[in-house]
């Protein structure tokens, strides 16, 4: 067995397991997986709702390629241009406002609203500081999951080697 990991991620390549340990995995991943989940909404922020409700985990088998996945991802509200997405990757990674480079001001364009035209504006910047509910979760987890997974390989083999 070889593990790959990084700061959020974790990624075991299995190449001949038997499917006992194949099993064992996916119920450890479902249960890291769904406690990922709990400690992602908690630290979401609350307005509206809208991003927990949108915020789901998964757990994926592919006995194809071999691999087994856990993830927990925001979805999108809607298909095509999506502005929920976008918001939600601004709280999550934080937007410039006027630090370094970019400064000053935003240019709107004229629009039309409600069947009345909006002139072109300026507005400042906007300044979103980044919550990183997603990796800082993933990040503080991933030690104990690791540990977690490999116990759990590691009792797999020893109970399929008494069989």
């Amino acid at each position: 067995m070889l593990a790959d990991f990084t700061e959020t991620r974790l990624v075991l390549h299995l190449d001949e397991l038997p499917h006992i340990i194949e099993g064992v995995l996916e119920d450890k991943i479902r249960e890291l997986t769904e406690e990922l989940l709990d400690m992602v909404q908690a630290r979401e922020p609350v307005r509206t709702g809208r991003l927990r409700s949108q915020t789901h985990a998964y757990v994926d088998n592919n006995p194809v390629k071999r691999f087994i996945r856990g993830r927990v991802r925001i979805l999108p509200v809607q298909e095509g241009v999506n502005r929920t997405a976008a918001a939600f990757g601004a709280l999550e990674y934080g937007a410039p406002g006027t630090s370094g480079r970019r400064t000053g001001k935003v240019k709107i364009a004229a629009y039309r609203r409600a069947g009345r035209n909006v002139r072109a504006y300026e507005r400042n910047r906007p300044r979103i500081e980044a919550r990183r509910f997603l990796r800082d979760a993933a990040a503080i987890m991933l030690p104990r999951a690791r540990a977690e997974i490999e116990r759990a390989v590691q009792n797999a083999l020893i109970a399929a080697q008494k069989k």
